[in-house]
């Protein structure tokens, strides 16, 4: 499975910088997003002409990323005319580019772009992988859920320390388990406990750019809370949260063993 595209109905461009802006709720980035593929598209396929685009998309949103480390790419945007796939388009293979590569102009160049693969290709397990890529079909959510490689591996780890045994795909789709885990993982765009903020961090960036992170030996429940923490730009506790994250497992896992209860 390509990791960074699953399938037609949602992609992830967060190595991009996708989140790395002050506002990175869907409606902002879909607006972005959406005047960044409009100019493309009536841009000529030249040096200089695409060159004069990223300097008009920078006076555009003439804005301050969250982490200067990270570089937030303007040459990324929809590929498709549904807006559901993100992605680079530079890429040969994107619309109105004929088959040449032109990431050599974008600010890692082409040979790093080809290469590069987040630590979610390596560290998530490929079941819970292929679970993710069938529950979330939204390219804003995907992102952020698929490269917080901590926030995957607790959410699987307490729900399967809830059921005391590994999830069966079989099983989870055939039950409201699943709308359950849609819920939960959703909690990266939309947890309760957030506030008003903008912010839509993806964690993978510290990780990979400051060194640093959650910590990967601590419990299930408080690296989640370190993960929604940081994406969120929360700081302090959040009274309650704890309790609503053992309690939404335990009602995942109910509906789950509900499923194998009736087929027994």
């Amino acid at each position: 499975m390509n990791l960074c595209r699953p399938d037609n109905r949602k992609s992830c461009a967060a190595c991009c910088g996708l989140y790395n802006v002050a506002d990175g709720t869907r409606s902002a980035l879909t607006q972005k997003l959406g005047a960044r593929t409009a100019l493309f598209a009536a841009a000529e396929r030249s040096v200089k002409a695409l060159i004069k685009y990223e300097d008009r998309v920078r006076e555009l949103e003439n804005g301050a990323p969250l982490d200067p480390a990270i570089h937030v790419c303007k040459f990324t945007g929809f590929l498709d005319e549904e807006r559901r796939i993100v992605g680079c388009l530079l890429h040969p293979l994107s619309p109105g580019n004929g088959g040449v590569d032109f990431r050599g102009l974008c600010y890692y160049g082409s040979v790093a772009c080809k290469s590069f693969f987040c630590p979610a290709w390596d560290e998530i397990d490929r079941c819970h992988r292929e679970i993710l890529a069938a529950t979330i079909d939204d390219w804003h959510l995907y992102g952020l859920v698929v490269t917080d490689v901590s926030f995957v591996r607790s959410v699987f780890g307490l729900l399967e320390e809830s059921l005391g045994h590994p999830l069966d795909g079989g099983v989870l789709f055939s039950s409201r388990a699943r709308g359950i885990l849609a819920e939960i993982v959703s909690w990266k765009n939309d947890w309760p406990l957030r506030g008003s903020t903008s912010v839509r961090q993806s964690l993978y960036y510290a990780r990979d750019a400051a060194g640093t992170g959650v910590n990967d030996t601590a419990p299930h429940v408080e690296t989640i809370l370190e993960s929604l923490r940081f994406t969120f730009g929360i700081q302090g506790e959040m009274a309650g949260a704890e309790e609503f994250i053992v309690r939404e497992a335990s009602r995942f896992a109910d509906s789950y063993r509900g499923v194998v209860y009736n087929n027994i």
